[in-house]
């Protein structure tokens, strides 16, 4: 898939972009796939949504899956929260054994490799070098038709997950500024990559939430073999409780088994989504910090 500023050429239907293929669908290209799984009590939370909000904005071919764990703890937010994400995350624990997998807010890319919020893009460049297929997809009529192709596989098996996800919402961000500092153009270029300047302070209102999953399902078993099917999405629609035309679609073969290297991914970027993060939607809100009266 070809984000904002790096596609050649899309296509809008049913409220979906679909990228870098003529018709109504999506696939990617030398994708690499990041699986999050964020917690609402974790501190550290907010800094790895920030830091995946600026990898979607600045790399290519970037796809995140946000599962939200869920906490027993009645006191903690369930904002976005699975049970199903929890399971997933153990199932990722007994594969890495001792790993960053124990640590809250970890990361996994393509399957293979652990991170940390302080390690991501180690990890991310990492899995540019895997070879990941593109999985070809269709929306239409309530309708996902998914076209895998032929991977090479020493396993030769492996399941296919579909992931729902809700468009990235809140974050919204302000930015302080001393009385006496001049942005120049060089200074807002900088803050736009997210990156720090000087005696420049941002502020969020609320909490950030970078495509958070709704819902998931294994929707078949891969037996090696180019492989195409069509999945009805209103059991994925009613799961997630939301709006079907401001869901976004990703379909992932892992070799294997659920938590097995990704083979080959494909996703389908609802407009409200990529008009939310790909690009920025609207320009931050700059405030000056008046001088202090002696």
């Amino acid at each position: 898939m070809m984000f904002y500023k790096k596609i050649s050429k899309y296509c809008l239907t049913l409220s979906l972009l679909c990228f870098g293929v003529s018709g109504f669908s999506s696939s990617v290209s030398s994708a690499t796939v990041i699986e999050f799984f964020g917690s609402n009590s974790c501190s550290s939370d907010v800094d790895v949504q920030d830091a995946l909000k600026n990898i979607l904005q600045n790399e290519k071919n970037i796809i995140v899956i946000n599962c939200r764990t869920w906490s027993i703890d009645k006191a903690m937010a369930k904002t976005f929260a699975h049970q199903f994400c929890n399971d997933r995350l153990k199932s990722y624990t007994k594969k890495f054994k001792v790993t960053n997998m124990f640590y809250a807010a970890p990361l996994v890319v393509n399957g293979r490799w652990d991170a940390l919020y302080k390690n991501i893009m180690p990890a991310v460049k990492m899995g540019k070098f895997d070879k990941i297929e593109e999985i070809t997809m269709n929306l239409h009529d309530n309708m996902l038709d998914i076209s895998i192709p032929s991977v090479e596989s020493a396993v030769g098996s492996g399941d296919i997950m579909l992931y729902a996800y809700t468009p990235s919402q809140g974050g919204e961000l302000s930015l302080y500024v001393d009385a006496d500092v001049v942005l120049t153009d060089d200074m807002r270029e900088r803050l736009r990559k997210n990156q720090s300047v000087p005696f420049v302070t941002k502020e969020s209102a609320d909490p950030l939430y970078i495509r958070p999953v709704l819902s998931m399902a294994k929707i078949g078993h891969w037996n090696g073999t180019q492989i195409s099917m069509t999945v009805p999405l209103g059991d994925m629609v009613s799961m997630a409780a939301s709006k079907a035309p401001d869901l976004s679609y990703v379909v992932v073969l892992y070799e294997g088994g659920e938590v097995g290297p990704v083979l080959a991914v494909g996703e389908v970027v609802s407009l409200v989504e990529f008009n939310s993060t790909l690009p920025q939607s609207r320009p931050q809100d700059i405030k000056y910090i008046s001088p202090s009266k002696l």
